[in-house]
């Protein structure tokens, strides 16, 4: 039986702000726009006992169909991504590995989905989003806002890569490389990723906002917080079952990492092909023609 509003008090059900939202760290405002994103996901299915045990207190593990069984599901996402200030145009490669997970307190409206379901975006009650375990990055400010806004691991690293664009028709493959931070220089392989999706069928989806997990400290303990990321465009999807995973290969680096990104790899995605791949390319705002003589020559 609901309580009359009349006897519900002066703020009804709801909860005081300070005790929802996490205060904004100095010289950051939310939200952050970005200016342009290329962003490449690799998923893979895991084993729901070693994702439990990475999470913090208040997730629990999404379980995903996957072959007829439960599995967990991990990620890999690449990011390219430019953020435009007022006397400043920076830009940022960072990759997020993620577990996906969902807070206890959202149960039990929680969907079960197949793997297709939840990347198409079915879960419109936006609950299973995904942990951040390692986010390497390979710029200090992003690597600020993204401690003391959303609870994530970052942590300096380097980068090389090739990505499809329209600038350079030629170049047709998802690669890159992570390097550990060597002060400020290229160090040791961490993982490398080379993926050649000509050919396979592409599927549009809207998996948009994107939740996502992390942990702050408040009141002297961590929290989790969550927040979502929006993309104005859809996804591209590609559905790897079959030869389609031998499109992608992973490599992985000569040593240890002190952040432990390379152990977590090992652990929880193996030699496992991946189930799916995403791509996401924030459509052009202007272009630039080509030149002619007014007056032929």
């Amino acid at each position: 039986m609901s309580i009359p509003f009349r006897e519900r008090g002066p703020a009804g059900g709801q909860t005081p702000f300070a005790r929802v939202f996490p205060p904004t760290p100095e010289g950051f405002n939310e939200p952050f726009w970005y200016g342009s994103l290329q962003s490449f996901w690799l998923y893979y299915a895991a084993d729901p006992e070693v994702v439990a045990a990475r999470l913090p207190d208040g997730l629990e593990v999404a379980l995903f169909e996957v072959d007829g069984e439960h599995r967990a599901l991990a990620s890999l996402d690449f990011q390219a991504y430019t953020g435009h200030g007022p006397g400043y145009l920076e830009y940022v490669h960072e990759v997020e590995f993620n577990v996906y997970a969902y807070p206890s307190s959202r149960v039990p409206e929680v969907p079960m989905l197949t793997y297709e379901e939840f990347l198409a975006g079915q879960d419109q009650t936006k609950s299973i989003g995904g942990y951040r375990l390692h986010v390497p990055c390979d710029n200090p400010n992003a690597i600020k806002a993204g401690k003391g806004l959303y609870g994530e691991p970052k942590y300096l690293a380097q980068f090389t890569y090739s990505m499809p664009t329209l600038n350079d028709p030629t170049v047709v493959t998802w690669d890159y490389s992570v390097f550990q931070d060597a002060a400020g220089e290229q160090g040791p392989l961490v993982y490398s990723v080379e993926a050649d999706l000509r050919g396979l069928t592409a599927l549009p989806a809207n998996p948009s906002p994107l939740t996502e997990y992390g942990t702050l400290e408040h009141d002297g303990r961590a929290h989790v917080v969550a927040n979502q990321w929006n993309f104005y465009g859809p996804f591209m999807t590609y559905l790897l079952a079959g030869e389609g995973s031998s499109r992608v290969s992973l490599g992985l680096g000569p040593a240890p990492d002190p952040e432990g990104l390379l152990g977590d790899l090992r652990e929880l995605i193996g030699t496992g092909p991946p189930l799916a791949a995403q791509s996401f390319t924030s459509p052009p705002v202007a272009s630039e023609c080509r030149g002619w003589f007014p007056v032929p020559v």
